[in-house]
């Protein structure tokens, strides 16, 4: 094993996340949600660099079962050189051109679903979220794939560990070359949660490409960010967010917002 080794959490690992307080210190606990369904120790350390001996946890959790490592990750490459898995999205162009204006009958209905939201005075929380008819199938076929998108590395993780407990599997991507390189992965992502303000991209304009990308078309997003201004949530559901949150969110409010979008009970 090597900083290049990647690893995916087991059925065990997951029984350990949900498990309170479990076996593990939580700094075990929060590692093992960092990996989720793929890392390396380098990826990891490169989103934690104060974290300690990551290479020698990630082995001590594979030695006790709750990690297992999977097929060599592919170098990183600039996310426009990159290309998709086998089964995964080809994404390489996702930041080659601009983004086109949303039309305007998005605009107008962005505008009257939010006609009664002004500025937010502090602790009101914007909830917005579009539910479909039925719930929406896993395209793995196992449980339903969330993509969370998010330069906040803790805000991140406590997402990812809540959902995980709550039998999703996770990925975490923040900047381009991350985005791009999860999305290549199979399988396509059943829902995506993402901030607008990333390290070194325009939410809106992912957000639009996002949506626009035909095999993403239906996939819902939620957009969760700290941006509270009226103007901010008509232009996220203009491009095509699924649904709205301002941070701080509760653990509780987003885990019942991504079980709405999904149209799971």
């Amino acid at each position: 094993m090597n900083d290049n080794t990647a690893f995916r959490i087991t059925d065990k690992g997951r029984s350990e996340i949900a498990a309170k307080p479990g076996l593990l210190k939580p700094g075990l606990k929060g590692l093992l949600a960092a990996v989720g369904s793929g890392a390396t120790a380098l990826s990891l350390r490169q989103k934690f660099p104060n974290a300690g001996d990551i290479t020698t946890a990630l082995k001590k959790l594979a030695r006790d079962g709750y990690l297992e490592t999977t097929p060599k990750a592919p170098p990183t490459r600039p996310a426009q050189a990159q290309a998709a898995s086998p089964g995964g999205l080809d994404m390489s162009g996702l930041f080659a051109e601009l983004p086109g204006e949303p039309p305007a009958r998005q605009h107008h209905q962005a505008e009257d679903m939010t006609s009664a939201t002004r500025q937010l005075k502090a602790g009101y929380q914007i909830s917005i979220v579009n539910r479909p008819g039925k719930p929406l199938p896993a395209r793995g076929g196992g449980n339903h794939t969330v993509l969370l998108i998010d330069g906040h590395k803790n805000e991140a993780l406590e997402a990812a560990q809540v959902l995980m407990q709550a039998g999703f599997d996770v990925r975490s991507a923040a900047t381009k070359a991350e985005i791009v390189q999860t999305l290549g992965q199979p399988p396509t992502p059943d829902l995506i949660v993402m901030d607008v303000d990333l390290p070194d991209a325009v939410g809106l304009d992912l957000l639009c490409k996002l949506h626009d990308h035909p095999e993403l078309k239906s996939t819902p997003i939620l957009v969760v960010t700290a941006r509270a201004q009226r103007e901010d949530v008509v232009a996220a559901l203009a491009y095509g967010a699924s649904g709205y949150l301002n941070k701080p969110v509760k653990t509780a409010i987003l885990l019942r917002h991504v079980r709405d979008a999904l149209g799971l009970a």
